[in-house]
């Protein structure tokens, strides 16, 4: 699978579940906005019927530092949202099919454009290290990769060091470029206009 369709596959998967979880963040958010206002507006009925301007004023102060609190609440919700999305598509992806999964994989080494270097995959992906040894011999001739014995810190993909240079495929480095490519979008879907 090329690193355009996991870029793709990323990208759909966390628009998705950004799409579904929206609704009940807005919702659960919105509801405390809701109690905000409702307890600023019997404040602000309390405050008339004692005719005291001063409480008044604080009334309105507080309801305004509620509806600040409230969308803070919201922006919040939203980008924890963000992050589950990318997690699950993270988690989709390594879970993919073996094959398709090294494929990826020596994809990944092959748009570096390396022919040597040590390679370190995750601790989960370590039974890979014969397959992708072999596959990189087979799509890269005349490279001299080394599958490192010492699992990578990371979820997925792959850490690469040729020389001094490391390039870092891991599949969160990966997610977090797409995070960056397509943050207006999913900006647009969690943070466009708001009902009132």
């Amino acid at each position: 699978m090329s690193i355009e369709k996991i870029a793709s596959k990323i990208e759909n998967d966390a628009k998705a579940v950004a799409k579904e979880t929206v609704d009940a963040a807005k919702k659960q958010a919105w509801d405390v906005v809701d109690k905000a206002n409702k307890k600023a507006e019997a404040m602000i009925e309390k405050a008339k019927k004692s005719g005291i301007d001063a409480r008044e004023k604080q009334v309105v102060r507080r309801k305004a530092v509620a509806s600040i609190d409230g969308r803070n609440v919201v922006l919040a919700k939203k980008q924890e949202l963000i992050n589950e999305c990318f997690d699950e598509a993270i988690k989709k992806v390594v879970s993919e099919d073996r094959d398709k999964y090294v494929d990826f994989l020596v994809s990944v080494v092959k748009s570096q454009g390396l022919s040597k270097g040590t390679i370190s995959l995750s601790a989960d992906d370590k039974e890979l290290s014969s397959k992708l040894a072999d596959k990189l011999s087979k799509e890269i001739p005349g490279s001299a990769f080394e599958i490192a014995d010492e699992p990578a810190n990371i979820k997925g993909g792959l850490i690469c060091r040729a020389g001094t240079t490391s390039y870092n495929a891991s599949i969160e480095a990966i997610a977090e470029d797409i995070r960056g490519d397509i943050g207006a979008e999913v900006a647009a879907v969690l943070f466009g206009t708001q009902e009132s």
